[in-house]
């Protein structure tokens, strides 16, 4: 390989095996019991596999430039697949928990060649239904099983048979080929699939590599999962672009609740550098007791995925005495818009910190982006979602004089009352810096004047009590904005999230229509079960299916008075 600056996913690994041979790149921590059970992947042996990986998918495809579709856990293989994937072809990651149904649409959609899924493992049905989604499609594409054998294609088996030597060059890709799709958008209809190019991912890895410092003596945490960008592209590719050592820890990562338990054993223990993960695992990883376990190798920690409440950043401070930066990114974007300035302390409430190559600005409070890590589109859509090169975020936001990025909420998520824009965000921060509460997540609940009255879920810290009074007293006294003060507050064990940790907020909004629809309905009809479901549009859909004839006028003048639109079935809607 030449001196020249590496423009693929497959130079930049190339360059990390030639520069670090023999450090090690991947250790899987497959067991956490009283003693460690690991195994290792130097540099070296790494690059060597992602080669025999390249050449089996072609092999197997039976095609030139395949998508390949993996349905897996971030482990060793996975790793070597995702990239050797994105070197001969177009790697296709996909959440494994969807439905076999949701797997073969998005299998369809990406056109599959070749599906790499782990094997039948105790407890898991993943082989099953990769199996089932495999067979609705028109190609019918080989299952290739991975860590467990199942079927005629086992991946650690075959794997010996092919050459480790680097690809030839009829087989590398160009800067501008698509290395990847993952999907996206999927929380509220059919998700999309975004195109991402070699030098898009190239561009996000140099940036983790350059804002985060990181370097051949990092030891990094990666609990995320691959199909999230965060996890492959930031985390892992990143990662790996920078010579350190990534910790995989166990099949469920950061799923996994031992291993959110013993996140500070495995600090001491690896002497990790580099940790963190979304607002709801850091959270979590707060409420378990440092112990006296040596954390002094962390330099700082790191969050994003999802808003971080400045009270979190207050926490991690005040626990570990570390910093907890911010980053922020989308799928479009490659995962990285904004990353920490480790020149300057951590600033509670920041995304991060924007830098060249990447552009953002404010367009009607809107946040914008543009550069390197932007996608060209989604698959399957001839209009460019960018304007000028500019992609609209979907997020609210401003700059300040320094670059920092704050993140006021979305543009979706805003509660309209009476026309009066309510950012959530305002209501969440009050209720995080009560110093019982650990998380909260406001959303609009319906009203028949106001369209809209802000409430609020509340997950309080392990080992403390506030009462619904006390909380309101509290929202009361220190939000200034009268209009945004919360009409209710109600008190969860835990709030719902999606399968990367994010809050999900849609559930509740349906648990917040529901409530205030039981309130309306009152006696009248006490039998009523009320579902209330989220459309793909946005619309709050009730069932009416169990309503007795003498009763259903009225339950439908209800309904329809909050705005809820009503459905015969306990099917969910379908909306265009």
């Amino acid at each position: 390989m030449s001196s020249q600056i590496p423009t693929t996913v497959y130079e930049l690994l190339q360059a990390s095996a030639a520069a670090h041979p023999e450090r090690m790149a991947l250790t899987f921590i497959h067991n956490l019991g009283e003693e460690m059970g690991e195994q290792d992947l130097s540099y070296w042996a790494f690059f060597d596999q992602l080669n025999r990986s390249a050449r089996m998918l072609l092999d197997l495809a039976g095609t030139r430039r395949p998508v390949i579709t993996l349905l897996l856990p971030n482990i060793p293989q996975s790793q070597c697949l995702l990239w050797a994937a994105a070197s001969v072809g177009i790697a296709n990651p996909i959440n494994p928990l969807l439905s076999e149904e949701a797997l073969a649409s998005l299998m369809d959609k990406a056109g599959t060649d070749l599906l790499v899924a782990l094997g039948p493992v105790p407890g898991s049905d993943l082989w099953q239904k990769a199996l089932g989604a495999s067979l609705r499609l028109s190609k019918r594409p080989r299952c290739v099983s991975v860590l467990v054998q199942g079927g005629e294609f086992f991946y650690d088996q075959l794997l010996e048979r092919y050459s480790g030597a680097a690809l030839e060059p009829a087989l590398l890709p160009r800067p501008d080929d698509i290395a990847a799709y993952f999907h996206t958008g999927g929380t509220t209809g059919v998700p999309k699939l975004a195109r991402q190019t070699h030098a898009n991912q190239v561009a996000a890895a140099c940036a983790y590599r350059a804002c985060m410092e990181a370097g051949p003596e990092d030891v990094a945490l990666n609990g995320l999962p691959i199909f999230h960008v965060a996890g492959a592209l930031v985390n892992s590719l990143g990662g790996l672009a920078s010579g350190l050592r990534m910790l995989l820890p166990t099949l469920g990562g950061f799923r996994n609740p031992e291993v959110i338990r013993q996140h500070w054993r495995l600090v001491e223990h690896y002497g990790i550098t580099l940790s963190g993960g979304i607002p709801t695992s850091v959270a979590a990883m707060l409420e378990v007791p440092i112990d006296g376990h040596d954390i002094s190798s962390l330099r700082f920690m790191l969050s994003g995925g999802a808003p971080v409440p400045a009270a979190l950043c207050e926490k991690v401070k005040a626990q570990t005495g570390l910093e907890l930066y911010q980053a922020y990114g989308m799928t479009e974007c490659s995962g990285v818009i904004a990353l920490p300035n480790l020149s300057r302390p951590a600033i509670p409430g920041s995304a991060g910190h924007v830098a060249a190559p990447i552009e953002v600005r404010i367009d009607g409070g809107e946040i914008c982006v543009r550069g390197p890590t932007v996608f060209p589109g989604y698959l399957g859509q001839d209009r460019s979602p960018l304007e000028g090169g500019w992609l609209r975020s979907g997020d609210l936001g401003h700059l300040d004089e320094n670059g920092n990025l704050f993140i006021t909420g979305r543009a979706k998520d805003l509660i309209i009352r009476s026309g009066h824009n309510i950012d959530p965000a305002l209501i969440e921060n009050c209720l995080e810096s009560h110093p019982a509460v650990s998380m909260a997540a406001a959303v609009g609940m319906p009203d028949e004047y106001a369209g809209e009255l802000p409430v609020v879920f509340v997950q309080l810290r392990q080992g403390q009590a506030a009462s619904l009074d006390e909380l309101q007293r509290f929202a009361f006294e220190h939000i200034a904005e009268r209009p945004a003060c919360p009409k209710r507050i109600f008190l969860v064990d835990a709030l719902p999230v999606t399968v990367v940790g994010k809050i999900y907020k849609q559930k509740l909004r349906e648990l917040a229509a529901a409530s205030v629809y039981r309130d309306r309905v009152g006696s009248a009809c006490p039998t009523l079960g009320c579902e209330v479901t989220q459309g793909a549009d946005g619309s709050l859909w009730i069932s009416l299916a169990d309503v007795p004839a003498g009763q259903r006028e009225f339950c439908v003048q209800r309904a329809e008075a909050l705005g809820l639109r009503v459905r015969e079935s306990l099917s969910p809607p379908v909306c265009a």
